[in-house]
């Protein structure tokens, strides 16, 4: 399975947190690339980057009227401007809310599949609607669905599709449409992952079982899930360290 990159799991560049983090501490402080770059890779060794990139990305930061620098001896020492402390809320805004809603989500997530860790104690409220399509980008959708649905034919004779969704709502508090719920239940039929049959003339639902093949996928969708969730949360605690 390939991960996704840092921005592409949270729209959040490596740029962007460098640039966060180098206004936020330059705020606190005025200070000159050398300890800025020493600094960033001290509070976050899992993301090193390079002298040369914290200086141009000071440098650019200037260029763009968010820091100012005078000279001290051979020391180009920055100081924030209100342009950068108004970029700086900018950033928080923009992320701070976002990032921490789903990152809890995702903790659950995590906390249910690896067990490390403690168990997220906020109470399980439904994620914020505005929040909810940010979750399509960091996990994949399909194997969450496929994920609960094997594990619920495996613990009991049979479900039906309303139940997966009141699981992830119970667990995690994010569930996909009913539409898309539907979507997967048909393909995982259609290729042998479920059987299901309709109890009544009615059709109102339709009642799923496994299949042998259900708990052999059930390994492999589990695994897969994990190991997503794993790196998103480490993105996500990255982030939420920086903002």
């Amino acid at each position: 399975m390939k991960l996704p990159s840092f921005q592409q799991a949270v729209g959040f560049s490596v740029g962007d947190a460098l640039s966060l983090f180098l206004l936020r501490t330059i705020l606190e402080r005025e200070n000159y690339s050398k300890a800025l770059y020493e600094h960033f890779n001290l509070d976050f060794p899992g993301r090193s980057v390079s002298y040369e990139y914290v200086a141009r990305t000071t440098n650019a930061l200037e260029n763009n009227g968010f820091l100012f620098s005078r000279t001290e001896g051979r020391k180009k020492v920055f100081q924030i401007t209100e342009k950068g402390k108004a970029r700086l809320l900018e950033y928080e805004t923009i992320y701070a809310l976002r990032f921490s809603e789903v990152s809890t989500v995702i903790d659950r997530f995590y906390y249910f599949l690896t067990k490390n860790g403690s168990l997220p104690h906020a109470s399980i409220e439904p994620l914020h609607e505005d929040f909810r399509l940010f979750i399509s980008k960091l996990l994949s959708v399909k194997d969450v669905v496929r994920f609960m649905a094997l594990r619920l034919s495996l613990n009991r004779q049979s479900f039906h599709m309303a139940e997966v969704q009141e699981q992830l709502n119970s667990l995690f508090g994010w569930s996909p449409s009913n539409g898309y719920l539907y979507n997967i239940a048909r393909e995982m039929e259609e290729t042998n992952l479920l059987v299901g049959f309709w109890p009544d003339e009615r059709r109102t639902i339709r009642k799923l079982y496994k299949t042998d093949e259900s708990e052999q996928f059930y390994i492999i969708v589990s695994a897969s899930l994990t190991e997503r969730i794993i790196q998103v949360r480490r993105y996500l605690h990255y982030v939420l360290k920086t903002v």
